[in-house]
């Protein structure tokens, strides 16, 4: 399966690259197919029963790792800005 995923992104990274893709842009298809991805990713979650079950314990997980990892890259960015303008 990772071998077909990274078959996938070389192959859109080389048709981008040498193909004229300017109607993607045009017709905003990333965004429609960026939406039916999380359509996909919510329905696959949805009807699995165990992520279902153990909701409350990864959303209370994903929000402290979402939060540490945001104070932690603003304390990075404020660190890094100070010692780069000296």
């Amino acid at each position: 399966m990772l071998f077909f995923l990274v078959l996938l992104f070389f192959a859109g990274f080389f048709s981008g690259r040498f193909l004229k893709t300017d109607w993607i842009r045009k017709y905003r298809v990333l965004i429609v197919l960026t939406f039916l991805l999380l359509f996909a990713l919510g329905v696959e979650i949805g009807s699995n029963e165990d992520v279902v079950v153990k909701l409350e314990s990864i959303l209370s997980s994903a929000f402290l790792i979402s939060t540490f990892a945001v104070l932690g890259s603003f304390a990075f960015a404020v660190i890094l800005e100070k010692v780069l303008r000296k």
